[in-house]
């Protein structure tokens, strides 16, 4: 695999990827259906509801309006990111709108952040530039990671002592920690990732070196800003310390007592696991870890699943406008003054 002499050159072609096809479009729904079917088994079905039914919907209500501003502030992020592969001259209200479209979609798709695709191919139609596009959504989600990886590490020296088969949150959090700084120094520096991918090609695994090219371009078209950068992360953690707030709120409506630092380490390692493609939109994933994390802290299993639930009402009411976005656009013009792609800064 050849390294591409400047970010985002020749990459437009690459993207959108190829579905999968046959039975592996069956596999996470059955996944998902059969991981509802275990969580609900051991629930107390009765107590659940009962624990629904009392929450306060002042704070549910709460919960949804800081969603919404939270993700108003990722697609500020995300328009901050454009300027480096040339595509800053799109405006900010187009690309709330495909933010929006991207979370009601995401509802469907597999994982929690299946719903970047969709806001990739949409903003490859406004711009004719696919390949820088998904260079964009990717940075933006890679700096969430990191912001929400940081947050749990922290959280953890301050989160009740609790561990899982023997292993810390510190330590946890520590070795999820490290794995996406080493991944992240291979993409950004230009010799770690040559001796890599020569050793990748030498393995079984040289059949994905295709696709961590554009990773690579990805993160050396942002390495030469890091003032964008710096702005980038900054409002990476703003939301999601959101997040966090949102499922605080919603503990808060269930009448739920546990440490703001067991939200803070458990909704970042809850939304990673989530992003493994597994399930549709997590769904399963998420509760099964609600019970496991929070049954940590002594709460049972409805309790854990409560929260699970109403999280999940918050993420499907505050997504629901991006179905209105997008059947009022789909199939109109491209918006005057978001102009196609122009070539990335050398």
């Amino acid at each position: 695999m050849e390294r591409r002499g400047r970010p985002g050159a020749g990459a437009d072609a690459e993207w959108p990827p190829v579905a999968a096809g046959g039975s592996a479009r069956w596999m996470r729904p059955a996944v998902t259906l059969l991981l509802y079917a275990l969580v609900f088994y051991w629930t107390d079905a009765r107590a659940l509801v009962a624990r629904l039914g009392g929450a306060r919907l002042e704070y549910v209500a709460a919960g949804v309006l800081l969603y919404v501003a939270g993700q108003a502030v990722s697609a500020w992020k995300w328009h901050r990111l454009l300027g480096p592969v040339g595509l800053g001259a799109v405006r900010y209200s187009r690309l709330l709108a495909f933010y929006f479209i991207g979370m009601f979609f995401n509802i469907f798709l597999p994982t929690i952040v299946g719903g970047d695709a969709v806001k990739a191919v949409l903003l490859a139609r406004e711009t004719r530039a696919a390949g820088r596009a998904a260079m964009s959504v990717f940075m933006e989600r890679n700096l969430g990671l990191f912001a929400l990886l940081s947050i749990a590490v922290v959280a953890a020296w301050r989160a009740p002592a609790v561990d899982f088969m023997g292993v810390t949150l510190v330590t946890l959090t520590l070795l999820l920690f490290a794995a996406f700084v080493a991944v992240n120094l291979v993409l950004a520096s230009p010799g770690i990732y040559g001796l890599v991918d020569r050793v990748i090609d030498r393995t079984p695994l040289a059949r994905f070196r295709a696709r961590a090219t554009p990773l690579y371009d990805a993160v050396a078209a942002y390495t030469a800003r890091p003032g964008v950068l710096a702005g980038a992360v900054l409002l990476s953690f703003v939301f999601q310390a959101v997040v966090i707030a949102v499922v605080f709120l919603n503990a808060r409506a269930l009448d739920l007592a546990f440490p703001f630092s067991a939200f803070a380490v458990f909704v970042p390692l809850i939304s990673l696991a989530g992003m493994i493609p597994v399930s549709v939109n997590g769904l399963g994933v998420r509760e099964a870890l609600y019970i496991l994390f929070f049954g940590r802290l002594g709460a049972p299993t409805e309790v854990s699943l409560s929260l699970a639930l109403l999280y999940l009402a918050v993420t499907l009411v505050a997504s629901l406008p991006g179905g209105v976005v997008y059947a009022v656009q789909r199939g109109g013009p491209r918006v005057a003054g978001s102009p196609a792609a122009t070539p990335p800064p050398r």
